[in-house]
């Protein structure tokens, strides 16, 4: 149950997402919310793979958190100076739920090479759990969990 705290943290942020001022008239109604969410994770896994902080910085939101399996986390302003580095990426078993102005797309991924700090984490597929809200008239992810656990040493 390492997961749970991540979890919550995600329900919360998303809670927060959906009743935080933002004019849930601006949001679209999406047709398929799974699309949109494959086409945003992939576009963030691109941007971390190709060390993209420019993109990152107006990809995320300013509320931005992560929350990972080993119990690590990072607010944006941390994130950007920390990237990830990985490798090549799949995306499995996707779904997406919208509630106005928040998206919430749950996945497994299988990352080639990923190394956080100096930890390097599971090749294998992992669940992930990503939020985005709607802002400024576009997609912004508001918090990400991974429960992708590190290799043993």
């Amino acid at each position: 149950m390492r997961w749970l705290p991540a979890v919550l943290v995600a329900g919360v942020l998303t809670l927060c997402a959906a009743g935080c001022g933002n004019d849930e008239d601006g949001a679209p109604a999406l047709e398929n919310p799974s699309a949109t969410g494959s086409e945003l994770i992939d576009e963030y896994f691109t941007y971390l793979a190709d060390g993209d902080e420019q993109g990152l910085e107006g990809f995320l939101s300013d509320a931005f958190i992560v929350q990972r399996a080993d119990g690590s986390t990072a607010t944006r302003d941390d994130y950007l100076t920390k990237l990830p580095e990985l490798g090549e990426f799949e995306v499995s078993d996707l779904s997406a739920r919208q509630d106005g102005p928040a998206l919430v797309v749950r996945y497994d991924q299988a990352v080639q090479e990923e190394e956080i700090g100096d930890r390097r984490f599971q090749s294998e597929p992992a669940p992930r759990l990503s939020t985005f809200v709607w802002e400024d008239g576009d997609w912004r992810l508001s918090s990400h969990a991974n429960f992708n656990v590190p290799s043993a040493p």
